[in-house]
């Protein structure tokens, strides 16, 4: 929630306290390093893993778009 104050946060999601809230951030700022390369590991492995779904795509995803397929090509008909 970039940009926003501990206090709009508080009223975004008011069942953070305050001092969760002031200790998260002073955590990040503290350890700033580790936590933007970990966020960076992890967009990496979920763009991996996103193609390879992509490339090699589960039989019920397979099965998915065939009827998906089947229902357009009878409403074009």
């Amino acid at each position: 929630m970039e940009g926003y104050t501990p206090e709009e946060i508080n009223a975004i999601y008011p069942d953070l306290s305050l001092e969760k809230i002031y200790a998260t951030i002073t955590y990040y700022l503290q350890n700033r390093q580790k936590i933007d390369a970990y966020l960076l590991r992890l967009q990496n492995w979920r763009e991996t893993r996103y193609h390879e779904a992509l490339k090699h795509p589960s039989p019920q995803r397979e099965k998915m778009r065939k009827i998906k397929q089947q229902r357009q090509d009878s409403i074009k008909v």
